[in-house]
């Protein structure tokens, strides 16, 4: 039978000396799964008083969160402005990218497959991903004539899609999981991957 998971996502935003705290909490309040971004140092093999109380503690460890633009390096935009989001004619930077964009989609899939095998040498088996919009952006999507076919919620999908076939490709049994907030799901045009499930 299969551990219950009681998880507590930690953001890349989090402070190290705030992860000792929030990592104590969970203990206090028997969390037995810590869901860490997928640049994490954790996963880099580096070190640090929260690593040691993670693995002293013996969390459960999943990775990804509200992280979804570090599939697209920012650093692509000063002369790949088209890899980004169109807002209001202009090409940006911040939150998000365009999916419909071919060459997006190649780096993303790329960029996927380079930060899931990585995760995976530290993840707990059954391993589990979350590919989650960027925090409190879920509107920020690409405007362009090409992404105005799809609601935010598709081009989200789209990108959720494209990491799900490069983590099936490195393991078949991993799951990734996404949030639904569609508010018209009967009209949806794409459908998620086999190897997603909605995050509850």
């Amino acid at each position: 039978m299969r551990q219950v998971r009681k998880r507590l996502f930690i953001t890349s935003k989090t402070s190290a000396g705030k992860r000792v705290k929030i990592i104590r909490w969970a203990v206090e309040n028997e969390y037995n799964t810590l869901v860490l971004p997928l640049n994490d140092k954790f996963f880099r093999g580096g070190s640090g008083k929260y690593i040691k109380l993670i693995k002293h503690y013996a969390f459960l460890i999943e990775a990804g969160g509200d992280d979804l633009s570090v599939l697209l390096p920012r650093g692509l935009f000063l002369f790949n402005k088209e890899l980004f989001r169109m807002e209001e004619g202009k090409r940006k930077r911040s939150n998000h990218f365009c999916p419909t964009n071919p060459k997006t989609i190649a780096i993303i899939a790329k960029r996927a497959r380079k930060l899931f095998s990585r995760a995976m040498q530290k993840m707990t088996l059954d391993r589990i991903f979350h590919l989650l919009p960027d925090e409190g952006q879920q509107d920020t999507w690409c405007q362009c004539p090409a992404c105005r076919a799809f609601r935010p919620s598709e081009q989200y999908l789209i990108a959720v899609n494209t990491a799900a076939d490069a983590l099936a490709k490195l393991d078949s049994q991993a799951i990734l999981s996404y949030i639904d907030f569609d508010t018209e799901p009967e009209a949806a045009k794409i459908s998620p991957r086999a190897n997603t499930v909605i995050l509850s």
